[in-house]
């Protein structure tokens, strides 16, 4: 069932029970005015018909055919005369069986008067004084007008009823329809949107209401779908790109190696260049996995307390080990070390915080003639920093704006071999951890490569 029409069926049930109970109460309370109003009359109609008996000198017969004749042309009251001792001494119609039930509930309670119904005939009884005697009468009637006035008025009530429901369920249907119009229309246009048009977006609407807020989001969302989109075709389109030319050398290395080698120094020769080439591909997965976790949602990370100071010892080791040349110093600028440890306390993922200081000390001393990077960390205020210096090459004016793009090597590639990966993974694993990376880098003077964190504490 589409919302249109549930929401309009829902409006009009509720609709519908609040009108039935409004119908029903002004129902009632016309059928009890009606009641009232004949009870008057019926004691008024009574008590004359007694008085007419008791004080008319006329014998009983000519009293039930004038009676009668009343009756014909006024909806008169039929009566039943008691004397004291419960008696019957006068009565127009047969009485009722249930007369000398509530005659002695008369007497019993000592009231004045009694109201009951039997179908659609009023009674009353009550009490009559006559010449210092009591009596007692008991009068019926049936409401023929008001009956019949409050029949068709039931009758009026169920038509205008059902007729009201009905409009109301048409109102409600075209109150809805209209409403979530606005909901059918985006639901057309993401229709439209997949995944060869996602730069296609939803018409923002001018009032600024939730459907805004909804087409908003949507945009936002289809935003960053598009950008996802677009580098999975970049990445997969470069990494393609960049394994093929390893696994190609690699392949010919073989092949030559197969055809044209035929000492033992051409067969190791030839292994060793395969070796390289392996390796280099073997890096480059390595860097690339790394790039993936660096790529991943924030919410899908598992952070941590750790202390950024021993995170670069540990990266300090694992590159020494890859790389004995290299000379990488960790220095305390505000001599906090031995003051207060709690300074160098971060939250963040200890492994890809220790993948972004090794690429950023691995670049340091790759880059420079010496195979030296110095690092210093710093704490002021709230604010950690953390300078990874060397006094190599440097780098280009024109290449600092894209050195954090994937695979962007810059005029210096062929100075040291590189997959251009790095920089874009200490990018990434910065953002993610809210920090901020900066580069202040002078053609052969050097670079410093500053990461601003701020503590959590």
């Amino acid at each position: 069932m589409k919302i249109a029409t549930r929401t309009a069926l829902i409006y009009a049930l509720l609709t519908a029970g609040i009108l039935f109970i409004f119908a029903y109460v002004l129902y009632f309370v016309s059928e009890n005015n009606r009641k009232d109003e004949f009870n008057d009359r019926l004691g008024y109609k009574i008590i004359w018909r007694a008085e007419f008996i008791f004080d008319a000198d006329i014998d009983d017969y000519k009293l039930k055919t004038l009676h009668e004749r009343n009756k014909k042309m006024l909806n008169e009251a039929d009566i039943s005369v008691y004397n004291s001792k419960k008696e019957l001494i006068f009565t127009d119609i047969k009485p009722s069986s249930k007369n000398p039930y509530y005659l002695d509930k008369l007497i019993r309670t000592g009231k004045d008067k009694l109201i009951w119904q039997r179908g659609d005939r009023q009674y009353m009884a009550f009490r009559y004084q006559f010449d210092d005697d009591n009596y007692y009468i008991i009068g019926s009637a049936v409401d023929v007008t008001g009956l019949a006035h409050i029949r068709e008025f039931r009758e009026d009530i169920i038509i205008i009823y059902i007729i009201s429901v009905l409009v109301i369920f048409v109102i409600g249907f075209l109150f809805s329809y209209y409403t979530l119009k606005p909901l059918k229309d985006i639901i057309l246009q993401i229709r439209d949107i997949s995944e060869h048009n996602l730069h296609k977006r939803l018409v923002v609407p001018k009032a600024k209401d939730e459907i805004y807020e909804l087409t908003e989001t949507f945009n936002s969302t289809f935003n960053r779908l598009e950008k996802s989109f677009s580098n999975h075709r970049q990445f997969v389109t470069t990494i393609s790109h960049e394994f093929r030319t390893p696994l190609s050398t690699l392949i010919a290395e073989l092949e030559l190696a197969k055809e044209l080698n035929v000492t033992l120094d051409d067969y190791k020769i030839s292994i060793d260049n395969a070796l390289q080439d392996a390796t280099h591909a073997s890096q480059l997965s390595s860097a690339l996995l790394d790039f993936a976790r660096a790529s991943y949602d924030v919410s899908q990370i598992s952070f941590t307390d750790v202390r950024l100071d021993e995170i670069l010892a540990d990266a300090k080791v694992d590159l020494l080990q890859k790389n004995p040349d290299y000379r990488i110093g960790i220095h305390y600028t505000d001599n906090l070390a031995d003051k207060d440890e709690s300074n160098y306390d971060f939250y963040g993922n200890p492994y890809l915080l220790q993948v972004a200081f090794l690429n950023l000390m691995e670049n340091a001393c790759k880059y420079s003639p010496d195979k030296t990077c110095r690092v210093e960390i710093e704490v002021q205020n709230k604010t950690l920093e953390i300078r990874f210096i060397d006094h190599g090459i440097g780098i280009d004016e024109n290449d600092r704006d894209k050195i954090f793009d994937l695979f962007f090597r810059g005029t210096h590639k062929n100075y040291s071999k590189g997959n251009g990966i790095g920089l874009s993974i200490v990018k990434r694993i910065v953002e993610m951890h809210q920090g901020m990376l900066s580069l202040d880098s002078y053609p052969n003077e050097g670079s410093t490569f500053r990461i601003r964190f701020v503590s959590e504490k």
